[in-house]
């Protein structure tokens, strides 16, 4: 927590601050209240009385009116510092291989996100404050209660170690219960996000009543943690809440027997029982914070999983790929691990593909075709073997700037929320609107934008919803044209296109890219023209092959 903690120091300092001025005009309130009876009305001094009055009141003010500064000063620190640490977290998670986290659900990577990190981030900040402020709190009230009498004070602290032993008792219990709460919480969250992303397969399948069961079962079973929860923290607090009841009832006894023997007075005692009531207070804050690191120490566990999943490595002395980069790759005896039936993806494939060379290159779904292409973009790295670009390994150039190179346009292009607009010109904020334009006519995107009563402006929807998968794949070829790319692969990118169509965009790829390295994964190799060579994909090893459909 500290490096998200640091930048809010100066700011949680003052609240801290500002926190305690708020408990020590609190902590005088009770002896006010003692010379209101004692001297006021016992002692019959109007004056007394009313001056006593007035110093409530006006403490009463000062503390309403530093308790909204403290607030604003808490939240905004305390938020920032949330957010920073959520934001470590998700660029974390961005730079873990799309492969490898594409194993956690994204509801589980959601609720972690959300809830755990709040959680963490709510100890974080809270942990220090509360502890130092009850702390203090307890110890100037402490002194004030011996000022007050030395032997209730003895006799109230004689049951605080029963409170400790409560927690201790409670605390293998609370830590289950709060894993196994955001466990079903990650299940939940899961549930919903595949079968709403998910709902048009749903209703194809009409699947509602069946969702809508599992549900229900899901519902049931975070409504059954979320109630073990609350019972283990209630029986815990409640407990606790009895052991100051009890130490409440045994002062006064105790004191009104000296009440009664003339050895105290009233208000001595109601100022007593008043300071008892915070001490209690601070003891029971001072005891929480024992629960909520359990209960923290979970979440955190749960976000160290999503750090420890590894991310791309780059080297420090990593280098940009150079501006008159050529784009020539070679394969060197390049192996990725066994699938599901033991075999290798790829099986020690050795290859050269020449800068500017347009290549075809099929298989079977499932042959390994993409893998290729998540080589070189390194959201793969290969068991054995090496990739060189222009007679340099990949690993040696930085990797950001390898992958703006290196340009994928894919079968079912992700299009964000927003406009047909923005989603052309994602990642390329820069480019002016001509560009942008003559991109999209290139691709074809006027075609069917055209056609639409807000063109350009149009809203697309989450994962491009409203647009047909030949609409996106456009969409994507004209962002891959806008990046001005050393090498363009197309993985089954025109496959929502007719055959015209198809050799359309190609030709246009060609006119706009006659310098470049192309890589064209596809079925319909006979839909593909003026290329250099063909290759298939097959076993895990490559052969040459006939340019046919």
């Amino acid at each position: 927590m500290w490096p998200h903690l640091k930048p809010q120091l100066g700011t949680l300092i003052l609240a801290l601050l500002l926190g305690l001025l708020i408990a020590a005009m609190s902590a005088a309130q009770p002896l006010l209240t003692r010379v209101v009876i004692d001297q006021g009305l016992i002692g019959r001094q109007f004056p007394r009385l009313v001056g006593a009055c007035l110093g409530m009141l006006g403490l009463g003010v000062a503390g309403f009116a530093l308790g909204g500064l403290h607030r604003v000063i808490y939240v905004r620190a305390s938020g920032q510092t949330l957010f920073s640490l959520r934001g470590a977290v998700y660029a974390h998670l961005l730079k873990v291989s799309p492969r490898r986290l594409a194993r956690v659900p994204v509801g589980d990577l959601v609720s972690r996100l959300d809830g755990d990190i709040a959680e963490v981030q709510r100890f974080g900040t809270d942990a220090a404050a509360s502890f130092v402020s009850s702390l203090l709190t307890l110890v100037i009230v402490g002194a004030v209660m011996l000022g007050l009498s030395w032997r209730l004070t003895l006799l109230v602290a004689a049951l605080l170690p029963l409170q400790l032993l409560v927690r201790q008792y409670a605390r293998p219990r609370i830590e289950a219960s709060t894993r196994a709460l955001r466990e079903a919480a990650s299940a939940l969250s899961g549930f919903l996000v595949e079968t709403l992303s998910g709902a048009r397969h749903v209703q194809a399948a009409a699947a509602e009543q069946l969702e809508r069961q599992r549900l229900d079962v899901l519902g049931a079973t975070y409504l059954d943690r979320v109630r073990r929860q609350q019972l283990v923290g209630y029986a815990t607090g409640s407990f606790a809440g009895f052991l100051g009841h009890l130490a409440t009832a045994a002062a006064f006894v105790l004191g009104g027997w000296y009440v009664l023997q003339g050895r105290l007075s009233v208000g001595t005692l109601v100022a007593f029982v008043a300071y008892l009531g915070r001490s209690s207070g601070s003891a029971a804050s001072i005891a929480a914070l024992y629960t909520g690191y359990q209960r923290a120490r979970v979440s955190l566990e749960r976000v160290e999983e999503l750090l420890d999943l590894p991310s791309v490595g780059e080297s420090p002395d990593a280098v940009a790929v150079p501006t008159a980069a050529r784009g020539a790759l070679r394969f060197e005896s390049v192996s990725v691990g066994a699938d599901v039936d033991g075999r290798p993806v790829l099986d020690a494939i050795t290859v050269d593909i020449p800068a500017g060379s347009k290549v075809v290159l099929r298989g079977a779904s499932g042959a390994g075709k993409s893998t290729l292409a998540d080589l070189l973009r390194r959201f793969v790295e290969p068991d054995s073997g090496r990739i060189l670009l222009d007679g340099r390994p990949l690993d040696e150039f930085k990797l950001a700037d390898l992958r703006r190179r290196i340009v994928v346009v894919e079968h079912s292009p992700v299009l964000f929320r927003g406009t047909i607009l923005d989603n052309l010109r994602y990642g390329h904020p820069q480019v002016d609107e001509a560009s942008l334009l003559e991109a999209a006519r290139q691709a074809l995107v006027d075609e069917f934008v055209s056609a639409l009563p807000q063109g350009y402006a149009t809203q697309v929807g989450e994962g491009g919803s409203g647009l047909s998968t030949g609409q996106r794949q456009r969409i994507a070829i004209a962002r891959a044209a806008l990046a001005r790319p050393l090498i363009v692969i197309l993985d089954e990118a025109t496959s929502g296109l007719d055959v015209d169509a198809t050799r359309a965009v190609h030709r246009s790829l060609d006119s706009v890219f006659p310098d470049r390295t192309r890589l064209v994964i596809t079925h319909r190799a006979g839909d593909i023209e003026g290329s250099d060579v063909c290759w298939q994909l097959e076993a895990g090893r490559l052969r040459p092959a006939l340019l046919v459909g």
